[in-house]
């Protein structure tokens, strides 16, 4: 079959505008490269670990020196690579490979090397390997296309918070008001440590992520399932993979790529947990809202057994006096991350929820993968 001019590479562009761009399949396109998608992240990188040679003890003098071997090594690389690879001496790079990548790990220390500072030069390369990764991750897996759609979608809901709250309020106080209420729940959040706090948080956290994750393979197996042809290029439609003409025979189904799925598990998860955020900032707001009007200061103390309370402010209403305390704040925090963790259980498995809350993100993820299919038939190597 022959490839309409532009349509895959349009497509390609689609895919990353939608945070999936382990969609591509083709190893030697320019929308796909990993690293040249990353300049715009590898060259303030590289500059700041340069900066790592700077001596604040020493003379301004030695320090501009610094700096300027650090960018004299890297218009070097940016001219050098150009000019191997036949292109304008100073145009941005369309083919990043090992070897440039093997020169922002080296390139950067060669200034601490220069003036003599060998331990600056080791943690250099070291904090550059853990740039590189972190670079390649959000690169790779399009992390800036999903923050951006997951800002746009939280602006959405934001609208439908009403009711997501309206139907989770209820089943979540009914679970929490009892320990809201419960005076060892006071002490062990007002006298646990900040760090063993938070660690307790990220655990709770960590929990609902690994409950979300098991059961991502099923509903990614569910959505990449199509009946006919005819069914992928309705769900085509308005995406630049509506103005192809593919045959409608052969198989409609085709498995995923373990990074595809790992793409397609992502905004599973930031989709269903952008609802439970919403609904935690909810109930945080709420038990401090309570907490503030319902507890006392002196019903504080006596819980917790602080008789030193600093609050953050106090109001009197009504000839009583309400206080904001770090004790309130505590257990609010606490109560919601905990209920976020159970309303994302029952999210995953109710009936109920599942139709009105999880599906959320299906014709979105169900439309890209149409569009791969699509795709994968215009490549030549998958005929």
């Amino acid at each position: 079959m022959a490839e309409p001019a532009g349509v895959s590479t349009e497509i390609e562009r689609w895919f990353l505008q939608r945070g999936v761009p382990h969609f591509i399949d083709r190893s030697h396109s320019s929308v796909l490269d990993t690293w040249t998608r990353a300049i715009p992240l590898l060259v303030p990188a590289y500059v700041l670990l340069g900066l790592n040679a700077l001596d604040l003890d020493a003379s301004a003098q030695r320090n501009l020196a610094v700096g300027g071997v650090t960018l004299l090594v890297l218009v070097g690389t940016w001219v050098v690579s150009n000019l191997v690879r036949g292109r304008s001496l100073l145009a941005r790079p369309t083919d990043i490979g090992w070897p440039e990548v093997s020169l922002f790990l080296v390139g950067p220390a060669l200034a601490s090397v220069v003036f003599g500072q060998w331990r600056d030069a080791g943690e250099t390369i070291g904090y550059g390997a853990v740039l590189l990764a972190l670079i390649w991750l959000w690169s790779s897996y399009g992390l800036g296309a999903l923050l951006r759609w997951a800002f746009a979608r939280g602006r959405s809901q934001l609208t439908g918070l009403g009711s997501l709250v309206a139907r989770a309020l209820p089943l979540l106080l009914l679970f929490n008001m009892f320990l809201f209420i419960n005076a060892e729940v006071w002490q062990m959040a007002a006298d646990i440590e900040a760090l063993a706090y938070g660690l307790v948080l990220a655990i709770i956290f960590l929990l609902g992520v690994a409950f979300t994750m098991s059961r991502i393979p099923g509903v990614v197996r569910s959505m990449n399932e199509f009946a006919s042809w005819d069914e992928i290029g309705a769900l085509a439609d308005g995406t630049p993979g509506a103005a192809c003409a593919y045959a409608a025979d052969g198989e409609p189904n085709a498995a995923l790529r373990l990074r595809q799925r790992l793409n397609i598990g992502l905004i599973v998860l930031l989709g269903q947990g952008l609802q439970v955020l919403l609904v935690v900032v909810a109930l945080v707001a709420f038990f401090l809202v309570f907490g503030f009007l319902a507890i006392s200061p002196e019903t504080t103390a006596a819980w917790t057994a602080h008789t030193d309370l600093d609050p953050w402010f106090t109001v009197r209403l009504a000839g009583r006096e309400h206080a904001f305390t770090t004790e309130l704040a505590a257990v609010s925090t606490f109560l919601g991350v905990f209920s976020g963790m159970y309303f994302n259980v029952v999210l995953a498995t109710d009936a109920t929820y599942q139709a009105e809350f999880a599906d959320d993100v299906r014709p979105e993820i169900r439309q890209a993968l149409a569009v791969r299919r699509i795709y994968q038939r215009l490549l030549p190597e998958t005929h």
